[in-house]
């Protein structure tokens, strides 16, 4: 009865084999097998399709990969080592090489504004190198790389900016001589500094009339400066 069963079961086995190898003969019976087309160029994917019984379909979008020489096949379906019938088409993606991404304009950008523009690129802000009265306000002078330059993403991309807003300057005119009631009207409409007023007495001249000015007259002005006054009491 035991050797029955033993019998039994070496058939079971030998059977289900030959069952699974008929199977896998039928299933690939006619069919061919994928190349791995990864890494050849066009036509050197083309001419080893073409030698298996196959054919090659260019996807128009291609992909970005570091890996891959810019122009040969980044990708493929059906994948190396696929079964299909002969005449079946793989279809490929062109590698267009490693991404690139343009640095943008910063100039006249603040910094915070620079660094979020940068960073919505992928690109990392850098060092930052600061200078004071280049421009009127505080923003961005220039980049290194500088603007236009195409780099690999996340390039770090360094910062030259003002700091100290530049101030535009006049030449402080002539207060000498005139009364003060006068001199507050021109300060307060071009928004000049109009700081203390020293009464000084000078007999012969009447109340309220510039002596003496600081800056003085022809020298620079600029609307943070604050201009001093002495007239008479």
């Amino acid at each position: 009865m035991r050797d029955r069963l033993l019998i039994a079961a070496i058939f079971a086995v030998t059977a289900s084999t030959v069952f699974w190898v008929a199977l896998v003969h039928t299933v690939h019976s006619g069919t061919l097998t994928v190349p791995d087309l990864r890494g050849k160029t066009l036509d050197e994917a083309r001419q080893t399709a073409h030698d298996r019984g196959l054919a090659v379909d260019v996807d128009d979008q291609g992909v970005f990969s570091p890996q891959v020489p810019s122009g040969s096949v980044a990708l493929q379906e059906p994948p190396a080592g696929f079964h299909v019938k002969g005449g079946a088409h793989v279809r490929v993606r062109l590698s267009l090489g490693s991404e690139r991404v343009k640095v943008p304009n910063l100039h006249d950008e603040s910094i915070s504004n620079a660094a979020r523009l940068l960073q919505d690129l992928g690109l990392e802000p850098g060092r930052q190198a600061q200078v004071a009265d280049q421009a009127d306000a505080d923003s961005v002078l220039a980049s290194s790389p500088p603007e236009g330059t195409e780099v690999a993403p996340a390039t770090t991309v360094d910062l030259l900016s003002n700091t100290t807003p530049r101030q535009p300057l006049w030449v402080a005119p002539s207060f000498l001589g005139h009364p003060l009631a006068e001199v507050r009207t021109f300060c307060r409409s071009h928004r000049f500094r109009l700081g203390q007023v020293h009464g000084t007495a000078y007999p012969g001249v009447a109340s309220g009339v510039v002596l003496r000015q600081y800056p003085a007259a022809g020298s620079p002005l600029s609307r943070s400066d604050i201009i001093a006054l002495w007239v008479s009491q």
